[in-house]
């Protein structure tokens, strides 16, 4: 038989276990020399047998199978899988005579041995790493819960074996402190801070320079304000932290930013309203010298005004004439809505009391109803008779519900548009009085409330378009005639308001 020596060790660090892949061999060329047995190769990992999918042990599952050896010569059988698909394959390979033989320190495998023995000891190997997994992590835990961190603490601790605790590293916590103070000013990246720092004498264990990569990670890393992140939960530890949560917050916030950047966009307040009167295109603006200048697109390539330019602020002062037009006297604006609000008290008294005369009505129409009911059944009125009254008494009952639904939207009416009312008129006095002291976006805001646009022509305002109700607000006059108020307060939605500025200028000195 061809034999393979296979030798494994769990770890793949070359300062662990570093051992136990010699000796194995030693003993293996031992036992083949004593046994004068055939050798064809020796194969040698360094990897855990926990999951599938070696490379050096799939390397020796294909020399099988295309014949260059018949037999494993390990050391134990655990070296040569604790997971039950490897397993699987070597059992599978020894029942089909492909593996005539598998030989350990202590014992032989042969294709003709009851498959059980051998299943048990691969089941075995593969429970030791699942019961050595589970208490691993629940050591983990405990370890966590008590604030203490399981692994290597990132760069700026050191691990102090002898306590048994994380300690700060007095030489190295300066650069992570220095890396978060660059990152959180927004002006610098990973490869820039991994320059500065190793201009500044920050070396990595091994003497290099730091990789844009782990400036990442340490930046992201919760351990330097004092929590632990282990297999996606937060922990409290007990080490001393290197910098406060709210460093540690900005910086991730400059990370979302740099992660989704947006480009900066110049606003421009009356980008949208303003027309050409000449073409009909839209104006646009642009910034020139420190000033916002509006202008004709000329999208049809035929206007004669396209390089007349107009600053910002001498179109807010085109538009301040149109508030203006808006604005009432401050003193009749209170007047009315004291009016207003004493007319609506009245009224809310008149609509109680209808509103308590209907309802007794309706309880009354109600009983009338029941009884014609119990005299129908007790045979004291005939069913013509029934029929007519019930009917009677049905449309009676229905006017009733009728009136109490057109009360009770009048009051909800009254009370809906009061105070909105008074607040559109004093916003307009607002308007007119504070608008070109207004931010930009404040004024971005009123011109969007009361305009739908307007056009230009020769550097002026030919002609606009108000939104309502400011149309109407705009039309009404300020002294006007009964006449006039009451037309005004046929054509406005908001009657009620109009309606005492009406009453107001009708019974006025």
């Amino acid at each position: 038989m061809n034999y393979i020596i296979y030798c494994r060790k769990s770890s793949e660090s070359e300062d662990k276990q570093a051992l136990s892949i010699d000796s194995q061999e030693s003993e293996m060329l031992q036992i083949a020399q004593k046994l004068n047995l055939s050798v064809v190769t020796i194969l040698k990992e360094s990897k855990s047998a926990k999951q599938p999918d070696r490379p050096i042990f799939n390397q020796m599952i294909k020399m099988i199978e295309s014949g260059k050896a018949d037999a494993i010569l390990c050391w134990k059988l655990d070296r040569l899988a604790r997971n039950p698909i490897d397993g699987g394959k070597i059992s599978w390979l020894l029942q089909k005579g492909l593996l005539n033989n598998i030989k350990t320190f202590d014992r032989d495998y042969y294709p003709t041995d009851n498959v059980l023995m051998m299943s048990v000891e691969f089941g075995m190997s593969n429970q030791y790493i699942r019961d050595l997994s589970a208490n691993v992590k629940r050591g983990n835990r405990t370890k966590l819960e008590r604030g203490e961190y399981p692994n290597t603490p990132p760069v700026g601790y050191w691990n102090d074996k002898v306590n048994k605790k994380i300690i700060v590293d007095e030489e190295r916590k300066k650069y992570v402190i220095r890396g978060f103070e660059l990152y959180i000013t927004g002006g610098y990246g990973f490869k820039e801070i991994s320059n500065i720092l190793y201009a500044e004498g920050f070396r990595t264990r091994t003497g290099k320079r730091m990789l844009t990569g782990n400036i990442q990670v340490m930046l992201k890393d919760t351990f330097y304000y004092g929590v632990m992140l282990f297999a996606g939960k937060f922990y409290n530890g007990n080490h001393t932290p290197l910098i406060s949560k709210a460093m540690y917050d900005k910086a991730q916030e400059v990370g979302e930013k740099r992660k989704h950047p947006h480009m900066k966009k110049l606003f421009f307040p009356l980008r949208g309203f303003v027309m050409c009167e000449t073409c009909g295109c839209m104006y646009t603006a642009s910034l020139k010298k420190g000033h916002d200048y509006y202008y004709c697109t000329n999208g049809k390539g035929i206007c004669t005004a396209h390089k007349s330019y107009m600053r910002e602020a001498v179109l807010y002062e085109k538009i301040l004439p149109i508030l203006k037009s808006l604005k009432f006297d401050p003193k009749v604006v209170d007047i009315i809505y004291e009016s207003a609000k004493e007319q609506s008290m009245a009224d809310n008294s008149y609509f109680e009391e209808t509103l308590t005369n209907l309802t007794s009505s309706l309880k009354l129409l109600v009983e009338r109803e029941s009884k014609l009911l119990d005299a129908f059944l007790d045979s004291s009125v005939s069913k013509e008779i029934y029929d007519n009254k019930s009917l009677e008494i049905q449309n009676e009952i229905f006017q009733i519900k009728q009136s109490i639904k057109e009360i009770e939207e009048k009051k909800k009416e009254i009370y809906s548009t009061l105070e909105p009312t008074r607040k559109l008129f004093l916003d307009c006095i607002s308007w007119a009085n504070d608008f070109l002291n207004l931010e930009s976006d404040k004024k971005h805001e009123v011109v969007k409330t009361v305009l739908w646009n307007f056009t230009m022509k020769d550097k002026d305002i030919f002609k606009y378009q108000l939104k309502s109700p400011y149309n109407d607000i705009s039309i009404a006059p300020k002294n006007g005639t009964l006449e006039e108020l009451r037309a005004m307060e046929e054509s406005n939605p908001r009657q009620f308001f109009w309606r005492e500025l009406y009453y107001h200028y009708t019974n006025r000195p």
